[in-house]
């Protein structure tokens, strides 16, 4: 069994992807295609639908339609902007999440608003989340960044933080490239937003937040993630061993030219002893079934 918790799927994508005009969005058809290619079975899709987010909006019915044509292949999140004007506080947006969750949706995210993680409206969603028992992928950048995307926070996560504190029960599920960066205590504001290189520092305040709030989890999708566990590979497999019960895997495959090996990387380092069979199911699908709550034997 493999699950992919990281991918965005479309009924119709029409406009192509910053950068690459002529490449859209994965369709079902192509999203299935590249799934059977790599040997996934099921795949959580995640729409965008922040203003900063750099893709096309998408409505949770169809992302439910999607996942409810092939039930057996994709679950279905959904993205809500906390910034909405009328609903001020936890309980309006527990009213919004509570016929999401009756409609059958599993979580929610790719989280990509520009908006600090301490903000007052994102703190009552975060509260709403908690509440209603779902899990939420984020995206993060730093201030300083422009033209991009994804949850305020600077570096070492000081917003983040409080968050962690304040919903204990909150399961996060944190990606992109400033959140991996914070694996390694040498990081500096500068190289936050990116994919550092090199041997992985200690007191690295990703690190920290993890062995201290056990609500937060590793998504190990796209470039960043795949970076993380491969830049300083000693350091990784420590890192999987102790954090074995809350990574999964993910690829972000946002177009069919784009490709990731993170299952052939994971396999290979199981091959050669460094991770055991039992970790690579974990990060596979195991924590993922756990986590989201899938209820698959």
């Amino acid at each position: 069994m493999i699950i992919d918790v990281h991918s965005h799927v479309y009924a119709r994508p029409l406009l192509g992807r910053p950068g690459h005009p002529d490449q859209t969005f994965l369709s079902v058809e192509q999203q299935l295609q590249r799934m059977d290619a790599k040997g996934i079975d099921m795949a959580v899709v995640l729409p965008l639908n922040s203003a900063e987010a750099p893709a096309e909006r998408q409505s949770p019915g169809e992302v439910l339609t999607l996942c409810e044509q092939h039930p057996d292949r994709l679950i279905p999140f959904f993205d809500l902007d906390p910034r909405r004007p009328d609903w001020r506080d936890t309980e309006h947006f527990v009213w919004a999440l509570e016929v999401y969750k009756d409609a059958g949706f599993k979580g929610i995210g790719e989280m990509t608003c520009r908006v600090p993680f301490d903000d007052p409206k994102m703190m009552a969603f975060f509260g709403a989340c908690e509440k209603v028992g779902f899990s939420v992928t984020f995206h993060t950048s730093p201030p300083e960044a422009v033209n991009t995307y994804g949850i305020i926070d600077e570096l070492g996560f000081p917003r983040f933080e409080k968050a962690l504190q304040a919903f204990p029960e909150l399961r996060f599920f944190g990606h992109s490239g400033s959140f991996w960066s914070e694996i390694s205590g040498d990081l500096t504001a500068q190289t936050k937003e990116g994919y550092p290189k090199g041997p992985i520092a200690p007191g690295g305040a990703l690190v920290r937040l993890m062995r201290e709030y056990p609500n937060l989890n590793g998504d190990i999708s796209a470039g960043s993630g795949f970076n993380a566990l491969t830049r300083d590979p000693a350091f990784t497999y420590e890192f999987i061993d102790e954090f074995q019960d809350r990574l999964m895997l993910g690829l972000d495959l946002t177009s069919m030219e784009v490709e990731f090996v993170h299952i052939d990387w994971l396999t290979e380092q199981r091959d050669e002893g460094h991770i055991t069979t039992e970790m690579l199911e974990k990060i596979l699908w195991k924590n993922a079934n756990r986590l989201i709550g899938l209820g698959l034997e």
